[in-house]
């Protein structure tokens, strides 16, 4: 009898506490509150007003393409919603959109010494996924700002449609692979002060830089244009201007490399030093040409080197993202992931044996370096890749990478983080001034020799 009771005041505690349901009171900041169950509130999340979609509504439609795109524009809360104007390149949205104010304009800009294009910090063939990508900083994990090729891709795989949600005039696009749809309201764009084509035109930036015919023409940027008659991404307009931003869902699409030529095993040239070399830069063809500029960490070329557009600088820190002290014979290895059967940047040891054991004799385009054993390489006095784009000191200076990160450390304790191990040397005439291994900025398009174990 004593056991049946003991379980029966067992089963009554255990109604008792299930009946007291936890609940989570909160406090405004009026005095009032509210109580919500514990077990209906599945999470809680702290968001600036517009900067996230809306965790419970449809964050992005599949519309049979290679990326999915957002239901809405950055800063809104719903499809008609115009959302945030932004500049090319900036997070946060403005009152006012001038040349002046723009973030990524050239202070040093001048009529008399620069190039139209220099008015501006180019940020790279496309700046997608990257820190300069407002979807991608505030709305975290695989959001983007789409590049030029996906807006193609949407123009060109939907049937569009000029309508209106909620009275908001906008496009609609249907899906012509599998029928869904998502629409972008006509938000105009901001010049200035001014906010202009509102109703009239859907106007959006790309992540793409504009591909002029050469490198001395305007700094522009490819956008998306859409209106009652024309639908294109082939417009390109100034980055200073403000146009909405409709996210994309998916991976960083890979940077672009240029094709290159390999050295054979045959080729590669044993100097009597414990590596052999190779006989021609990374991207050259020959022991005489340049071949590309790589800065420090990145494995692709590009026309242009300074900090804004390096891979491993972040804008919001005004830091480098650390990739490590050695980067020889990693995935930040050129050579490495280039050349691959074996090929390596130099470390800053074997560089520095190049130095030490060799003869170096100066040439009209660069220098021969002869080993102990009496075998040669040729070093092309390359100069470097600047901010203008073109090779600065070529026939007078040679830069090359070492693997090596900058050793140094400032006096107060910190790493020189901005600098990397480099070979230099320069020539006056045929006068060479000695070679050195010393450090030179990881944002800088410089020359890789590679080596072979």
């Amino acid at each position: 009898m004593k056991k049946v009771s003991l379980l029966l005041f067992i089963a009554a505690g255990m109604l008792a506490m299930s009946a007291q349901q936890k609940v989570m009171r909160i406090h405004h900041a009026d005095g009032t509150s509210e109580t919500h169950k514990v077990a209906d509130v599945l999470k809680i999340t702290f968001e600036n007003e517009g900067d996230t979609p809306d965790p419970q509504g449809p964050q992005m439609v599949d519309m049979g393409l290679s990326v999915k795109w957002a239901t809405y524009n950055v800063g809104a809360t719903t499809p008609e919603d115009y959302g945030n104007f932004y500049a090319y390149g900036e997070i946060e949205p403005k009152e006012e959109y001038t040349l002046e104010n723009y973030q990524w304009y050239y202070p040093e800009y001048n009529d008399w010494d620069c190039d139209e294009w220099e008015k501006y910090y180019k940020l790279g063939t496309t700046f997608t996924g990257t820190n300069y990508d407002v979807a991608h900083v505030k709305w975290g994990g695989d959001w983007r700002v789409p590049t030029r090729e996906e807006w193609k891709e949407l123009i060109e795989n939907c049937t569009w449609q000029w309508t209106g949600i909620n009275g908001v005039t906008g496009a609609k696009a249907v899906s012509k692979i599998n029928g869904n749809s998502i629409f972008l309201p006509a938000a105009g764009n901001m010049v200035d002060a001014e906010h202009t084509h509102d109703q009239l035109g859907c106007f959006y930036w790309t992540s793409t830089e504009y591909e002029g015919p050469d490198i001395s023409v305007e700094c522009r940027n490819y956008r998306a244009n859409i209106d009652a008659t024309w639908r294109g991404a082939d417009g390109y307009d100034y980055p200073e201007v403000g146009f909405s931003i409709r996210p994309v869902n998916g991976p960083v699409p890979e940077p672009a490399r240029s094709a290159v030529n390999i050295p054979t095993d045959e080729e590669m040239v044993d100097l009597g030093l414990s590596v052999k070399w190779a006989p021609y830069n990374v991207g050259a063809s020959s022991p005489g040409s340049n071949g590309y500029f790589y800065c420090w960490g990145e494995t692709f070329d590009k026309l242009y080197g300074h900090v804004y557009n390096y891979k491993y600088y972040d804008p919001l820190t005004d830091g480098y993202i650390d990739i490590g002290d050695q980067i020889s014979g990693t995935k930040y290895d050129v050579a490495k992931e280039l050349w691959g059967k074996g090929w390596r940047m130099p470390t800053r040891e074997e560089m520095q044996e190049l130095v030490d054991e060799c003869t170096w004799e100066a040439t009209s385009s660069g220098y021969k370096v002869t080993g102990p054993n009496g075998n040669s390489i040729f070093l092309t006095a390359s100069g470097m890749m600047t901010y203008r784009g073109m090779p600065r000191g070529s026939s007078e200076s040679g830069l090359y990478w070492c693997g090596d990160a900058d050793v140094r450390v400032r006096p107060n304790g910190e790493k020189m983080e901005s600098n990397a191990s480099a070979l230099r040397f320069n020539r006056n005439g045929y006068a060479l001034d000695k070679p050195k291994v010393d450090y030179f900025s990881r944002a800088g398009g410089i020359q890789v020799r590679a080596v072979h174990d």
